[in-house]
């Protein structure tokens, strides 16, 4: 136990000369969470917390330009610039990039409807003989109705499909409540006085329901909730160079051959180094949560919201922990010199953090590369720590995370303990 106690004494006091790479450690994921959350904050916002600049021309004074109208504004994703201008002017606009979105409305276009449903009305009512008399253009096709949309060159074609989505439901209740109104006037004649400004309601409605306690808008991946554990896993793994460097530095200078001639085993000596590092890793993460909660909102980002089960946060950083020092002990009995081994470890740890989603979350990779997360240790406990911020996942809820964790963790060290017998012998 003496042994133990003082190889980690040996290696804080090590560690603590090293002010340099000690700060390193701490304040490189500090800026990391800062100047990524900051960065990314736009992009993880949803749509409803942003202001799309949107130019309409409406030269329509009937229902379907005070219903497209009505909708947009409802919608509170745009704000909206109305503006009389041809298409020319309005493409200019667009192309110029002052605007996301232009739209336009064609001078007579609830007139074009209202042609339009009224020969569909008349027709379906002539084929089945329930009207006397067909209306003078019912063989005549009434002119094309057609709303003019402009979008910046830049615009994604995802977003592009959701606001022609959006544009058609609005349109379509207003369809729907010219076709029952024609209807009521053909199949009533004695009766034509009907209220068509009444809105039709929806006669389905859709309300989200909250599936955890914690407020929704907490609950959101924002660029905090991201971040936060995302560059903390990220920091915790990268202690892989300085865990590596110190164990060849020991095989250089001969101080690892005087640790074995003393008393008691090398898993004594091993174990000692990883507390040592552990207790580096845990700190790192300590104070990247402090920065999540108690910085961060003072940049005007929102603030890390870390769940209900401390005792899940702590076991999942003590197995990241691990994972992490497991893997620096193996690159650094893998590896004869620093330079190999601080090169690998660096840029395994990147490659590992790329296809683990710290970079970008892993929805948003193709399924060619979503594949491969599977196996990243940093995705592993990425995933645990969501679950816990997010779903206010328990120590039950992140056990399948942990038990990845920790036999990779395993799988390390017996492959060093492997290499390192192997040059014994």
């Amino acid at each position: 136990m003496l042994r133990l106690f003082s190889t980690i004494q040996k290696e804080l006091i090590l560690l603590f000369r090293d002010r340099g790479g000690l700060a390193i450690m701490f304040l490189m994921p500090v800026a990391m969470i800062t100047i990524m959350a900051l960065i990314q904050d736009a992009p993880f916002r949803d749509y409803q917390e942003l202001k799309i600049p949107l130019l309409l021309v409406n030269n329509d004074k009937g229902n379907l330009g005070t219903t497209i109208e009505a909708g947009l504004k409802e919608s509170k994703i745009f704000e909206i610039t109305k503006q009389n201008s041809d298409e020319a002017a309005v493409k200019k606009i667009i192309k110029g990039g002052n605007y996301e979105i232009g739209i336009i409305i064609p001078p007579n276009a609830t007139q074009l409807l209202n042609e339009k449903v009224n020969q569909f009305v008349s027709k379906k009512l002539s084929d089945v003989g329930l009207s006397d008399s067909t209306p003078t253009r019912v063989n005549n096709t009434p002119e094309e109705l057609k709303l003019l949309i402009f979008f910046s060159p830049e615009t994604k074609k995802s977003f592009k499909a959701s606001i022609l989505s959006s544009l058609k439901q609005s349109t379509s209740k207003l369809e729907t409540q010219t076709l029952l109104t024609y209807f009521s006037k053909e199949l009533n004649k004695e009766n034509t006085e009907i209220k068509t400004e009444q809105r039709m309601d929806d006669f389905i409605n859709f309300d989200e329901v909250n599936t955890v306690e914690t407020p929704k808008e907490a609950l959101l991946l924002n660029s905090v909730q991201h971040n936060v554990p995302a560059w903390t896993i990220f920091g915790m793994f990268f202690i892989v160079i300085s865990m590596s460097g110190s164990i060849i530095k020991e095989r250089d200078d001969g101080s690892y051959t005087r640790l074995l001639t003393m008393p008691g085993s090398y898993i004594t000596v091993l174990a000692g180094k990883i507390t040592a590092y552990l207790f580096i890793c845990l700190t790192q993460c300590f104070l990247m949560l402090m920065v999540g909660i108690y910085l961060l909102p003072h940049l005007g980002l929102p603030q890390l919201v870390i769940g209900n089960s401390i005792p899940a946060i702590i076991l999942t950083a003590l197995f990241t922990g691990l994972a992490a020092t497991g893997y620096g002990v193996m690159v650094g009995t893998l590896f004869r010199t620093h330079q190999q081994s601080s090169t690998f470890g660096a840029v395994s740890v990147v490659i590992l953090a790329a296809l683990g989603g710290i970079w970008v979350p892993v929805y948003v990779m193709p399924d060619a590369i979503r594949m491969f997360s599977e196996f990243s240790p940093l995705y592993w406990a990425l995933s645990a720590f969501h679950k816990i911020f997010l779903n206010e996942g328990n120590v039950v809820s992140v056990l399948p995370y942990l038990v990845k964790l920790i036999a990779f963790f395993g799988c390390t060290i017996l492959t060093a303990f492997a290499i390192n017998k192997i040059r014994k012998a």
